[in-house]
């Protein structure tokens, strides 16, 4: 079966990487496209995954993300055409769905925030794979399609946390030193259409917390170009700036907490438990909740919680990590039986 795989955002490349492994031990063919942004191409690189590069970064309005999704679909229908895809998978593209429909192929999709728009899902996927918290009343509220939901146990990072691919020496050019805290910090997704502005009030008195702690290196992964002006060069802890992508859940690993502006990677964290806070200050989602209530990840929603709640010290807890080898079975024949 010729099974095609959409990568629009980076943390979907290491959930595709561990399904296309199961898919082709199970002798199916897998080919990608990945949209050039977010170090979607680098990873896929890093990962050994050969891809045709779709598309690029929209930018912030409203009209030039429509009508870059529209175009993005375009290019899609030119580059799959003559390969003739007997069904595809994408982790929330939306450029996906619609090419699907033009070239008549069925589409399966993931998502774990609910509160995205869902019209394209709804009426052009066959199948809208969501996490258990995610209930029918929540569904409803949400206005996803009932009848094309199938639930699944867990959190998405738990198809690959498990996994920490790579040599952990691969991270030795950012210098960490056992002698010092180490975080990684992620700013908000300012470009993204569920950004709220007062998630830049806490990054800010975050930043001026950080800048007094001589004992921390922090590990600061822009998410645009203009996000390292955020970094105070006067700042005694020591901000650390890759140069290239990494291996996300190695990266996370190698941590001693985890701040981000929401996301896969505070998420990831929380899996691997190690302590993790969230910057988010948009709808919350009912994964984020639920990792609340369990004590896994600490929202930070006022200027005051960045004080009084973030804790920077040496992790002392081993790391949980496991792959949910249930959820990987699932989607794969979810995949399959779409076809």
């Amino acid at each position: 079966m010729r099974i095609w795989f959409d990568a629009d955002n980076a943390p979907h490349v290491l959930i595709m990487r561990r399904l296309t492994r199961e898919l082709e031990e199970k002798g199916h063919d897998v080919r990608f496209t990945a949209r050039d942004r977010a170090s979607i191409c680098e990873l896929l690189t890093l990962s050994g995954i050969r891809y045709s590069k779709v598309g690029r970064e929209y930018g912030k309005g409203k009209l030039g993300k429509v009508l870059g999704t529209l175009g993005r679909a375009l290019s899609l229908v030119r580059t799959m055409r003559s390969w003739k895809p007997d069904v595809s998978f994408g982790h929330g593209s939306r450029s996906l769905p619609i090419a699907s429909r033009i070239l008549g192929v069925p589409t399966v999709t993931m998502f774990d925030y609910e509160w995205v728009d869902t019209t394209l899902f709804n009426l052009l996927c066959k199948t809208i794979l969501i996490p258990s918290y995610i209930d029918e009343q929540r569904c409803r509220e949400a206005r996803i399609k009932l009848g094309k939901v199938k639930h699944y146990t867990g959190l998405k990072e738990e198809i690959y946390i498990g996994d920490l691919c790579g040599d952990p020496g691969e991270l030795s050019p950012l210098g960490l030193r056992e002698d010092k805290v180490h975080l990684l910090l992620r700013p908000p997704a300012t470009q993204a259409h569920y950004h709220d502005s007062r998630s830049l009030a806490l990054l800010s008195d975050l930043m001026e917390l950080l800048g007094k702690r001589p004992d921390l290196q922090v590990v600061f992964l822009p998410r645009y170009e203009d996000q390292k002006e955020y970094i105070n060069p006067d700042s005694k802890a020591e901000f650390i700036v890759p140069d290239r992508a990494y291996d996300g859940p190695m990266l996370v690993s190698a941590m001693d907490l985890v701040i981000s502006g929401g996301g896969t990677m505070s998420r990831e964290a929380a899996a691997l438990g190690i302590p993790s806070y969230s910057l988010f200050t948009g709808r919350l989602c009912k994964v984020d909740e639920a990792l609340e209530r369990e004590g896994r990840l600490v929202m930070l929603r006022s200027t005051g919680d960045v004080r009084a709640k973030v804790r920077i010290s040496k992790r002392v807890e081993a790391l949980e990590s496991s792959v949910n080898k249930e959820l990987i079975e699932l989607i794969v024949r979810q995949i399959i039986e779409a076809a």
